[in-house]
């Protein structure tokens, strides 16, 4: 099992040191607690939340970019596998999301289900490897 590390509501102006720590995640639970804590914080929103997830203790890839709206979000994986989740949204479209306070356009086909990110993020969590609900960039 990976020892996973997330950003979510550090200052966009912080230096990501020691002052301002990565949140740990060790367990599912508390990994399910953090995405309703996301989503909670964010109800009201115009934009859904995003949040960057990687392991702890390794400082370069594999990093997940994750979307956590009400009802849908998306995972993109960052490493030499890279890929994303695919769902029934129109490609040629973007749609919104806000991370740290900076607004970012996120294909419309990214979106998938919240169910489904979940589950890519419990397998992250149990493998520290690209989930099986990301498909391989063509």
């Amino acid at each position: 099992m990976a020892e996973l590390g997330v950003w979510y509501d550090q200052d966009s102006r912080d230096a990501y040191d020691e002052g301002d720590p990565v949140i740990p995640m060790r367990t599912a639970a508390e990994l399910d607690a953090l995405i309703e804590r996301v989503r909670a914080d964010t109800v009201a929103h115009r934009c859904p939340a995003m949040i960057q997830v990687g392991i702890l203790g390794n400082e370069g890839y594999p990093v997940l970019e994750v979307g956590l709206g009400q009802d849908k979000g998306f995972i993109h994986y960052h490493a030499h596998d890279a890929g994303r989740t695919i769902g029934d949204g129109d490609p040629a479209t973007t749609v919104e999301y806000v991370y740290m306070g900076s607004l970012s356009d996120v294909p419309a086909d990214s979106e998938v289900p919240i169910e489904t990110v979940r589950r890519g993020l419990h397998e992250f969590l149990a493998t520290g490897t690209r989930p099986s609900v990301v498909s391989e960039e063509p």
